[in-house]
């Protein structure tokens, strides 16, 4: 007997929920259940909210009015790669002589609660965490270092995230080809979000609706280091991302941690991008082939910039060997010449 159409309409519905949730790196039939409590500082990223940087004068401000641009909930940082390192993440195009040139921008944070037209960016509780970038793209999220944790436990760290990306003040999403929204954990420790060490989950979007984005990780020290991510593709108007309802866990019989801990405060010196002290040393170039050049397997979550800094050379240099031009998107599994 076929089965009513509404109850065909309902199966599709929960199978294409099913498969959004593993794009977004849940195994829903196998993710092991939590062997004891949150371990997070202000999972719901509630307020208050606090400054961790920055003062900017602009115009259609009086001289010297400190702008708070990066407002975190407490217990959280924001992170970021700054602009202007390089000729490929230039923070204005007017200095490119490149037609195709693309701003990158350290995002602006704020809390999400702005009264009713804000209801539908909030998770659940009265807050939640919000960065976006104008007309630019941005590679950014947010992190918090947990310390007391049992080295050997396996750890699954999830949140919930939202985007928002659109040339237009108002409306649905439109016209973004990718937002890149992920998450990770380092299982050192360590607070620098280009490190080798993090491990992150599959990249997916989620626009204009909640989705919860996990990925699991084996402590390797005593603190470990919980990340989300975002990296659009197109400079929109609007390149928004919403953050809410975050936990770590440990799972599957892997023992509790020693303390409760949880994340420090906003730490300037720990939003860094891959510029200074907090960068890991880099690791020796791949064997060369038989040609003579060193090869690297594109993985999820690496951008041309981490594999530069991975390996000690530039984005300049890998796209003079591969023969690339202008912006470059690279994809998973894609291999690439990093050397000599």
């Amino acid at each position: 007997m076929k089965a009513p159409i509404k109850t065909k309409l309902v199966l599709l519905g929960a199978l294409a929920s099913i498969v959004a949730l593993m794009l977004a790196g849940v195994a829903l039939a196998q993710t092991p259940k939590a062997d004891g409590p949150n371990l997070l500082k202000n999972p719901g990223f509630e307020s208050p909210y606090v400054k961790q940087c920055c003062q900017t004068d602009l115009a259609l401000y009086y001289p010297n009015t400190p702008i708070d641009e990066v407002q975190v909930a407490d217990g959280w940082s924001g992170w970021w790669l700054q602009p202007d390192l390089d000729p490929d993440h230039l923070g204005s195009c007017l200095r490119s002589t490149n037609p195709g040139c693309i701003a990158w921008h350290r995002p602006e944070w704020r809390e999400a609660n702005c009264g009713p037209v804000c209801a539908d960016r909030i998770h659940s509780g009265k807050n939640a965490q919000k960065y976006f970038t104008f007309w630019s793209v941005h590679d950014a999220g947010m992190y918090q270092q947990v310390s007391g944790i049992k080295p050997g436990s396996p750890l699954r760290f999830s949140v919930y995230m939202e985007a928002w990306s659109v040339n237009s003040a108002y409306g649905a999403s439109a016209g973004q080809q990718s937002m890149g929204m992920r998450v990770g954990i380092d299982p050192t420790g360590g607070t620098n979000a280009f490190s080798p060490n993090v491990v992150w989950s599959l990249a997916n979007d989620s626009y204009d609706t909640w989705e919860l984005y996990s990925v699991v990780a084996v402590a390797r020290n005593s603190a470990v280091t919980v990340f989300t991510r975002s990296t659009p593709i197109y400079p929109l108007e609007h390149n928004d991302l919403y953050v809410d309802d975050a936990s770590l866990v440990v799972v599957g019989g892997g023992g509790a941690v020693t303390t409760t801990a949880s994340g420090g405060a906003a730490a300037p010196q720990a939003i860094v991008a891959p510029t200074s002290t907090n960068i890991v040393a880099p690791e020796p170039m791949p064997t060369p082939a038989a040609d003579g050049k060193s090869y690297y397997v594109v993985r999820s979550g690496d951008t041309l910039t981490h594999i530069a800094y991975r390996f000690g050379t530039t984005v300049l240099k890998i796209k003079q060997l591969n023969g690339w031009r202008g912006t470059v998107i690279i994809y998973v599994r894609q291999k690439i010449i990093v050397g000599p």
